[in-house]
């Protein structure tokens, strides 16, 4: 949030109004945090803020156990690959980073926009990621190899959000001009909302 703090919610109380619905706040950002993820395997949160920073907060003892370095400016989003110990993170840098979430080793520096990442998908299939632009691009990328497959050009305006259904290989794009439908193994153009 733009106050710096990550709050975690109960989210039956919060729906009842309940005082004490708020559970935890953290803090430990300097500037406004960008993008938070939950790891599906571990007791860990991620986030990622305009000061730079990414975070690994461990939430049994909710301490920051791991801080991952590298970009250049403002962190905006973040993904955790589905099944490997893989961290994906995006910027105003205008690269994504693959990180080994356990060592803080980068293993990829993926460029090639020229603006800022602001929305990343990872699966288990290729292309395992997948990464959104306010150049108004879309690329899919191969993660063994940290290399661009396709980039695709429909939108006219910043891709600002994707989203992808656990239930076919496909994902939705979304921009100011318009949301785009895609087939999620090549990139294929499907239709526009």
């Amino acid at each position: 949030s733009a106050d710096r703090t990550i709050k975690l919610w109960d989210l039956a109380k919060a729906c009842v109004g309940a005082p004490d619905a708020l559970k935890l706040t953290l803090t430990g950002h300097i500037s406004p945090v960008r993008g938070l993820a939950f790891s599906p395997r571990h007791p860990y949160l991620f986030s990622a803020g305009e000061d730079k920073m990414v975070k690994c907060w461990d939430l049994e003892t909710n301490q920051v156990i791991r801080h991952y370095h590298g970009h250049l400016s403002g962190v905006f989003c973040l993904a955790l690959h589905p099944t490997l110990d893989v961290l994906v993170t995006g910027g105003r840098d205008a690269v994504a980073r693959v990180w080994d979430m356990r060592t803080r080793t980068q293993i990829h520096v993926l460029g090639g926009h020229e603006n800022t990442v602001a929305s990343l998908l990872t699966k288990s299939t290729d292309p395992q990621i997948i990464t959104g632009s306010h150049d108004s691009t879309i690329k899919l990328w191969d993660l063994a190899a940290g290399k661009c497959m396709t980039t695709l050009t429909h939108h006219q305006k910043s891709i600002r959000a994707m989203v992808q259904p656990s239930f076919e290989n496909t994902f939705v794009s979304g921009a100011a001009d318009c949301l785009k439908y895609w087939q999620g193994k090549d990139g294929r153009f499907l239709k526009s909302y």
